[in-house]
């Protein structure tokens, strides 16, 4: 096998060392708080049948248009690599009754996304995705509580005052249809002017073009109209509440009117919590309301809303590095006391202790080890010690050294650490 084929794919990458701890913190502090809010955890396959995102995503995404891992198996059916987690999910809701007989269902899952994208800081073609949903709940309460969990999520993480929510609202269908008949007359007289992939989104979904990132549709959009002259009574005031809601509870807000997320399913809410800083990859979250996509898969009307977070986009926010637990080394000056020394690092190990255990090497060995492990105390087990039922516990962080009780150890530690 080449060299080069020993190497990971591009667009991924292995974790390990602190980058899979910072990794396991971002998904426990999300799993912890969704908990918090009565969420239920979900896993579903990392692929699915073609169809599955193709119908649901919408035809004008770059998602389905652009970016999929997508390949014939052999009995011949087209499956595709998850690229986000919504329609995948409710595949799940649809297809497992017992998901459906109690509403509304709050679910959240995590795990790998797949998108064939040009990989930049932040941005791989295999990362890794938090993602929260409700389902059948339309009330506008629903809507804050899935803003104020993302927040909440953001907060626990420490990188919440870095961002900024943005928000808007796709009002209710009269608002869409509307909005979308005015935007299609603006972009028509400027066509040529577009770019090639909003030209084709101007014909299948012109709200499309106002999540554009070409520099010339970008100019395009200054003058272009804003969704909120076409709110109708209702969706107006629906928007209203949930803003003054967020200010109740604390959570600043920018009202973004060019903000449309990048998926055709998306209706009414939707929102992103972005870096101060310009450019394409300044999302930090997003999610929205999409209440007609149960009932597209499966005849069902169950209104739903949810976000996800990229976790490595997440990684690099995190300023604190999450602090390695220092382990208890267990050295032992010959073989005569291996054993008695095995069986103490598994005490400890019971106990809760991450405690570690050398396998072969004489005392020196070890101790450079504990060393180059960074422990914070070494057990240190000689014939004396096992003759008299105890241990010596060197400090690493003062060198002082202590006689130990062998059935004390335990409580000795707890006490230090």
């Amino acid at each position: 096998m080449s060299d080069h084929k020993l190497q990971p794919v591009r667009g991924t990458k292995d974790l390990f060392g602190d980058e899979i701890k910072l990794f396991n913190h971002i998904i426990e502090k999300s799993k912890k708080r969704s908990e918090n809010f009565g969420f239920e955890e979900l896993q579903t396959p990392i692929f699915e049948f073609s169809e599955v995102f193709e119908r649901n995503l919408g035809e004008t995404s770059d998602i389905v248009s652009k970016e999929v891992y997508k390949f014939e198996d052999r009995s011949n059916n087209f499956l595709t690599l998850r690229p986000e987690f919504t329609a995948g999910v409710v595949r799940a809701l649809v297809s497992n009754g017992e998901l459906m007989q109690v509403m509304p269902r709050k679910l959240f899952s995590f795990g790998p996304i797949f998108r064939y994208d040009r990989p930049q800081k932040g941005r791989q073609r295999q990362f890794h995705q938090i993602n929260a949903e409700i389902f059948g709940e339309d009330n506008l309460f629903c809507d804050v509580e899935v803003i104020l969990l993302a927040a909440a999520i953001l907060k626990d993480l420490g990188i919440l005052e870095k961002t900024t929510l943005e928000i808007n609202s796709l009002g209710c269908l009269e608002t869409k249809k509307n909005y979308e008949v005015a935007l299609t007359e603006y972009f028509t007289k400027f066509k040529n002017d577009l770019s090639a992939d909003s030209q084709t989104r101007l014909e299948k979904n012109p709200l499309r073009i106002l999540d554009s990132k070409d520099a010339g549709d970008i100019e395009l959009l200054a003058d272009a109209p804003e969704i909120s002259k076409f709110f109708s009574a209702e969706a107006k005031s629906r928007f209203d509440e949930i803003l003054n809601l967020l200010t109740k509870f604390g959570v600043k807000y920018r009202v973004n009117q060019r903000l449309v997320r990048g998926l055709d399913y998306y209706t009414s809410t939707v929102f992103e919590f972005v870096m101060s800083h310009e450019g394409a990859q300044n999302t930090v979250l997003a999610g929205g309301r999409y209440d007609n996509l149960v009932e597209k898969m499966s005849g069902k009307k169950v209104p739903a809303i949810g976000f996800a977070a990229g976790v490595e986009r997440l990684m690099l926010l995190i300023e604190n590095k999450v602090q390695k637990i220092r382990p208890i080394a267990v050295n032992y000056i010959s073989q005569k006391e291996k054993i008695y020394a095995f069986e103490i690092t598994q005490k400890l190990r019971n106990s809760g202790f991450v405690a570690e255990f050398i396998f072969e090497g004489n005392f020196k060995k070890q101790m450079k080890r504990a060393s180059q492990n960074n422990s914070r105390f070494v057990v240190i087990i000689g014939e004396d010690e096992m003759k008299n039922g105890e241990v010596s516990v060197k400090d690493f962080d003062n060198a002082k050294e202590q006689k130990v009780k062998q059935e004390l150890l335990v409580h000795y530690l707890e006490g230090k650490l």
